[in-house]
């Protein structure tokens, strides 16, 4: 081969590695390998898992009605652990709270009761007294009307006993005089009256007033006479007796009423000692009343107890906290699982990947910001959240070290969430271009 030929095969071949190198260039927007990993993210998706565990409750499990890879909803019962102590202390609580509530009820009546009786007797015992008040105000009144009889009938007996005095011996004379000088007149004036109407000069009536005065008068001598002759000879013996037997009941009329008096004054005090003691009874029921009120407290606090422990039988049944698929279970039936400890793994349906940006970048990505994500294997484009921005794992900050051929360089993880679809799957390879997404 001679010069010429090898001249011109070398130029075609330098023409074909100047467009293989320019359309490289092209490619990469002019950029090397160490710009190109700057601005293009690539990385996998991963299902979000979350392990599940028994809330503050641990204990002997009981059942496990699901399997590894077996898909759940939200609230599908995952394991159920033993619950017969739980069980028994609640059986226990209800009876206690029971019993409680029957002492309650029972005790709460006999002190309504009790306060309705006190009211009934505190209105008897009010009422006794102002009709015993009435009582003694009449007994009272009719005492003195007594002790004024006594005073009369013993005046009276002691003036029949004793005889008249000669005072008034000299007055009834006076006052049988003066009846006769009456009878004396009243005859005169009826014989000229009797004359004139047998003359014709009068009438009858004149003559009738003339008798009637005249019977009137005499009537009245006779009494005065008959006195004067009683205060001459004295009183008889029946006399005296009943002057006596007045004087003793006037005395007997004394005593009752005095008795009555003193009656209605012992029913004061006894209606009196009644109200003290219906106000002492208030008081006994006022301190039953706090004794059910401690019954009361004591029972909310039992109640709390059971709530508690009704809560806890819940907690026992383990159930999905949302949608997924069971990917690993860790424990057996038969074996005891303490509280909070994981024991089932669960692949919820939401997909993400993480993103490994510098301090140049990191200032695109925020919370609940949309990002532009690349499915490789579909060839096609999804819209990704950014759940939250932190600072990166140490290995991530070397692996960017390597990348950019810096010694020190500040690494930070976005978490991206995209929409799942039945397309995609766990593993497939995305893209994030950050140079497309603006600040």
């Amino acid at each position: 081969m001679n010069r010429t030929q090898v001249t011109s095969l070398i130029i075609p071949l330098i023409s074909i590695a100047c467009l293989i190198g320019g359309g490289f260039l092209l490619q990469t927007n002019g950029q090397d390998q160490v710009n190109a990993s700057r601005s293009v993210k690539g990385t996998t998706l991963n299902s979000d898992s979350i392990h599940v565990s028994f809330e503050q409750v641990g204990g002997k499990v009981l059942s496990i009605p699901v399997k590894e890879e077996t898909p759940v909803k939200k609230g599908t019962i995952l394991m159920t652990l033993d619950a017969k102590d739980v069980d028994l202390q609640i059986e226990q609580l209800r009876t206690q709270i029971a019993q409680f509530n029957t002492q309650i009820s029972q005790q709460q009546k006999s002190i309504d009761l009790g306060y309705a009786r006190a009211a009934t007797q505190e209105k008897q015992a009010q009422l006794d007294i102002a009709q015993s008040q009435v009582t003694q105000s009449k007994s009272q009144a009719a005492l003195q009307r007594a002790e004024a009889a006594e005073r009369q009938a013993t005046a009276a007996e002691k003036h029949v006993n004793d005889g008249a005095r000669h005072e008034d011996i000299q007055q009834q004379r006076i006052a049988v005089a003066s009846a006769t000088k009456s009878v004396q007149t009243d005859q005169t004036n009826y014989n000229r009256n009797k004359a004139l109407y047998d003359a014709g000069s009068v009438s009858k009536a004149a003559l009738d007033d003339a008798d009637s005065s005249l019977t009137l008068a005499k009537n009245q001598l006779s009494q005065q006479q008959e006195s004067l002759q009683k205060l001459l000879n004295g009183a008889t013996a029946e006399e005296r007796m009943q002057a006596k037997e007045q004087t003793t009941q006037a005395s007997v009329a004394v005593k009752q009423a005095a008795e009555e008096i003193r009656g209605a004054q012992l029913s004061v005090d006894r209606s009196k000692t009644q109200l003290e003691t219906i106000q002492q009874s208030r008081q006994q029921l006022a301190d039953q009343k706090l004794a059910v009120d401690l019954l009361q407290q004591q029972k909310e606090t039992q109640e709390v107890q059971l709530k508690t422990l009704l809560l806890k039988k819940e907690r026992l049944v383990l159930k999905a906290p949302q949608d997924g698929k069971i990917t690993a279970i860790s424990t057996k039936v038969g074996e005891n699982v303490g509280q909070g400890s994981p024991v089932i793994t669960l692949e919820t349906n939401e997909l993400y990947y993480d993103l490994y940006v510098n301090e140049d970048q990191v200032g695109k990505f925020k919370a609940n910001k949309e990002v532009k994500t690349h499915i490789s294997a579909l060839n096609k484009d999804l819209q990704g959240t950014v759940r939250y921005v932190t600072s990166a794992p140490q290995f991530a900050n070397v692996k960017m070290s390597r990348e950019k051929g810096e010694a020190d360089t500040a690494t930070f993880q976005v978490r991206v969430y995209v929409p799942k679809e039945s397309t995609l799957l766990p593993g497939m390879t995305v893209e994030v271009n950050t140079d497309e997404i603006s600040s």
